[in-house]
This record gives structure tokens, sequence and C-alpha cells, in this order.
């Protein structure tokens, strides 16, 4: 084993610098068509003027790309062959490229050895809760930028920063107030802990905004073919859903050392996180300091196998070591940074201090349009049926991708159902759920509760329409019990009438939630997905004691390059 490595890396073979695909999931759609392909799981042949090469998305990943193309792995960011805007002045005036082709800012070397693309980030929104009687203004000002390059066919980087002013309906609202509550805090401090749905904290803002800012970027270096390594900040996802229950992007950005190891139709990703929780730990901070905040380390690893060109299947394990003590001092040990999957899990246990998650995903390639996937969830189980169904914490998400739907071209169907068992990804020890900056890591609804969420997405030329339904039912907390919703309150704490051998999910205070979502829009720029757009959001949450309704009708001019959940 130790000449193959010393072989891989002295002698290393087709060699290209490699960078991140962003990860917004309207965006990449044509990327994820072109991944679907039966043949794309087998490095050798993956056709580089195929579906790809013919779209109208960015210069960033165009083309397919025999080496580093291919559908080996779920997880996500994807990882390709460098590719940058150029200039190309046949294309147009000046003016005419900055707006409409290419990045707004390209250099180029003249022995190629050096690449750098700058562009403006932003999202200018505007809307109105027509439910809303107070005739509140609804809006987000973001002004930011990308930095995109690469240092010969080794090295790439990029960096990104957006800075945000908003106000959003009522139920946004409501749900950011509930993050300032998740762990305990200091008597009459006066900071603030609202956390801005995968965005951060935030700050009051006139009235009733909110003032937010983030900040997120990477390095990459590729060795050779079968190696990339990467550290930056930012977030991951794993699964070939819009939902994942492994790991999502849902919550705000994290520092990561990702190491990602491909031979053949093999590949293994090791993933290495610092999380943070909005509170100290009882670390006793100086006066006149903003607050140390309480960390924990995170290790995921992933290894995803291709069988028979249509079979994808994956295994997962994930655990969240045990956070800093009163005294910040961070428990951390040499199986922490273990690469091999699964031995932590037979060191440690499932009911262990360090909360371990296990999983698996699976991919079918039916056709070249039609593939079905799902995932399992594995955080506890009562092997010994000694400790009460209570333990049984598992989740399952099922799903279909039709592209081209009905031979359509750029019609494209997704369908998926999800369930989580009550307390999951919770653990006896709040601080060790399985979250990060006050958010959970995977599903935004936590636990306890299943949904159905269906796309259809269809672009004609540079125009594009998306609807999306969203169906939930979850079981939230009533009168101060915990009924498994909220991954931060302990598994431990439950009602006491809890029938211990016939927990149900669901059980609760039912709440149905029902979202509708439609947009139109234009695509002006596909170098940094510069467009402008026109939707209408419909929103119901309801129990037995009263209904809430949110009617946002929003119009914007973005460039969208990341996933915003804002549908829970």
């Amino acid at each position: 084993m130790k000449k193959v490595l010393y072989m891989l890396i002295l002698f290393p073979a087709s060699i290209f610098a490699q960078q991140n695909v962003q990860m917004n999931r309207e965006w990449g759609l044509e990327y994820e068509r072109q991944l679907n392909l039966i043949h794309s799981s087998h490095s050798s042949s993956v056709n580089t003027n195929d579906t790809i090469g013919k779209s109208n998305i960015s210069h960033q990943f165009a083309k397919a790309d025999s080496v580093s193309d291919v559908d080996l792995s779920c997880f996500k960011p994807y990882i390709t062959k460098s590719k940058f805007s150029s200039k190309d002045k046949s294309k147009g005036t000046y003016l005419y490229r900055k707006f409409r082709e290419e990045s707004f800012v390209v250099v180029n070397d003249t022995a190629d050895k050096f690449r750098l693309n700058i562009d403006p980030l932003f999202n200018f929104q505007f809307g109105i809760d027509r439910a809303d009687t107070t005739g509140e203004k609804l809006y987000t000002n973001t002004r930011g930028f990308m930095v995109r390059g690469g240092i010969g066919n080794k090295f790439a980087f990029e960096t990104s920063f957006y800075e945000n002013q908003s106000t959003f309906p009522r139920y946004l609202d409501s749900y950011i107030a509930t993050t300032t509550k998740l762990f305990p805090q200091p008597v009459n401090t006066n900071e603030n802990y609202a956390v801005i749905p995968g965005q951060g904290r935030s700050k009051p803002f006139k009235k009733n905004g909110y003032d937010y800012a983030m900040a997120s970027g990477y390095v990459s270096y590729t060795p050779n073919k079968y190696f990339n390594f990467q550290i930056g900040n930012g977030k991951n996802f794993i699964g070939d859903g819009y939902r994942s229950l492994l790991l999502s992007d849902n919550a705000f950005n994290y520092p990561y050392a990702r190491i990602t190891t491909t031979y053949k139709n093999i590949q293994y990703t090791n993933l290495y996180t610092s999380f943070m929780n909005l509170t100290d730990g009882g670390v006793t901070t100086p006066a006149h300091v903003e607050r140390l905040f309480q960390k924990k380390v995170g290790s995921f690893q992933l290894l995803s196998m291709n069988f028979f060109k249509r079979l994808q299947v994956g295994l997962f394990q994930g655990m969240i070591w045990e956070a800093a003590d009163s005294t910040n001092h961070q428990h951390v040990n040499f199986n922490t940074f273990d690469p091999v999957i699964g031995v932590n899990t037979l060191n440690y246990g499932l009911h262990n201090t360090n909360n371990i998650v296990l999983g698996a995903t699976i991919k079918i390639k039916f056709t070249n349009s039609i593939s079905i996937f799902g995932q399992g969830m594995l955080d506890d189980v009562n092997i010994k049926n000694d400790r009460g169904d209570k333990v049984n914490k598992y989740g399952y998400q099922i799903g279909i991708k039709y592209f081209d739907l009905f031979t359509i071209k750029n019609l494209h169907l997704q369908l998926e159902y999800i369930s989580v068992r009550p307390y999951s990804y919770s653990s006896t020890n709040p601080e060790q759920s399985y979250t990060h900056y006050n958010q959970s890591l995977a599903h935004p609804l936590g636990a306890n509760f299943y949904e159905a969420v269906g796309f259809i997405n269809y672009r004609f030329n540079n125009f594009f329409v998306e609807l999306k339904g969203n169906y939930a039912v979850k079981g939230a907390d009533s009168l101060n019990f915990n009924f498994g919703s909220n991954v931060f309150k302990s598994d431990n704490a439950y009602p006491i009438s809890q029938n211990m051998e016939n927990v149900q999910t669901t059980q609760g205070l039912k709440t149905t939630i029902v979202t509708e979502d439609i947009h139109i829009g234009y695509l002006l720029n596909k170098s940094s997905n510069f467009n402008i757009v026109f939707g209408v959001s419909n929103r119901t949450d309801q129990t037995d004691r009263k209904t809430n309704n949110t009617q946002w009708v929003y119009v914007g001019v973005r460039t969208s390059l990341t996933n915003l959940y804002y549908d829970f």
C-alpha cells in the first residue's frame, strides 16, 4: 500500500487544478443532468461535447471534463477541473461582454500560469407580505464580491463576501427570535445571538430589519488525479436530493479541511470541521471583550462506490466530538482524525458522549433522464431493548429525478419524501447536538417530522421558471414539554407521560406547513448567474389552535450562487 501511495504522489498523471462547483440548486441543474448520464459513472467515457457544453450555464463549468466531471459521489460541492471566464472579443463590445458574457475582471497571463476572475455579488430584492395587515415592506440589500483564480495546474482558490440588510416576513422573524434562546446565556447580557437562516448572526437594523454578513473561501491543491486537498470556510452537502439527512448547507459557514481520494470508480472523502455553539459553555469572558463561543470538532467520512454504470452506493459516518469545557479546553485526541470510516463507531458506539450519526446513500440510474435516490440515517438504536423506543432515532429519504420530462428539453422534475424520528440528532448534553451556529446540520425542521418536496424547472434560452411545493407535518413542543422536534434539547428530557415503548413521528403539537413558490426570471450573465426574477411564495402553518398565513410577493435583481432555505 505504501508503494502505491508513493507512486501516486511522485508520478502524477493528468494533473489539473480543481475548483468547486457553486451549490445553488437551480443553477446547477444542467450540470446535474450531465452527471445523470449513465456513462458518467465511469471516468473514461464522459463525452465532453454533450449536454453541458451546449447549455447556457456558467463558464466556470460549462463543459464536462473527462477526468473530473464524473458521477462518483454525492458529496458537494462537486469538484471539477478549473474553468475560468476568458476574454472573447468576438462576442461583442466590451460593455456587452461584461454585462452578458464574462466576469467583470478577467486576468490571464501570457503563459496561462495564472488566471483570475472577479465578479460583483448582489441581491436587490423588494416585496410585500400581502397577508400582513401592517403593510411592512420586505427587502434584501446585498452587496459583495467573488474572486476565483488558479495558479499553475495544481492550485485553485476562491473567496467571497456578502454584506446584507434585510426585513423578512413574520414567520421568519419568529424563527430568528427563537435562535437566541437555544443555550443558557449570562444574566443581563445585551449581546444579540439572532441567526439569519444559513447566513450567520445579525444585529438590529432600523426598526424591524437585520444587518448581517457572510464570508467564505477555500484553497484547493491537486497533486495528481487521485487526490484533492482543500482548506476553507464554507458549507458542504451530502446527498442527491434537495434535503440531506446526513450533512446539509442549512447552517452557517464553518472552517473545514477536505481530503478527496479517487481511484477508478470509488471516491472517498474525509471532512474535518470546527463548529460552534453560540454560548460560552461556562467560560468567563473578561469585561469589554466579545464573548468566546463554545467550539466543537466534527469529522465526517463518505465512501462512494459505483457499480454497473447505473448504481451508486455511499456509506457515511459523522461525528460531533465533545465540546470545549468551562475552561475552554477542546477535547481532541488522535481518534478525531482517524480517516477510516467505521472505526470510531466501533470504538465509541452510538450511545456515547460524542454524537455519532451513521448513514447510507443510494442512486440508481434507470435511463439517461431518470434516476431514483435515497438516504438512510441512524443516530441511535435500542439494540438490547432496555432503553425504550425513544432511542430508536433514525430517518430516511427517497426521491426521483426526471430530466427532460416527456422528452421536452430543459424541463426537469424532482420529487422526494423525508421522515425523521423524534429526538434524532439530539444528545443527552445539548451542547453535543448535531448542530452548528444555532442551526441544524441536517434538515431545517430538525426532527420529529415528515415532508414531501417537489420541483418543476423549465428553461428556454435565457428565460427560466421554477415551481416548488413543500408539505410537512411536524410534532412541535407544547407546554414546555420536549416531544423530540427541537434538536437543541436533551434527548433525556421528555414528558413524564411519554410512553417509552410507543414514540411516534409527529407526536406533540401537530403542525402542518404548506409552502408553494413560483418564480420566473431571465438570466443576464452566466458567469455569476446574474438574473432578474419575479416570484410569489405562499406559506401556511396550521395547528388545532391557530393558523398563520404568508403571501410573499417579490421581485429581485441578483447573483444566485448559494442555497437559502426559507421553506420550513
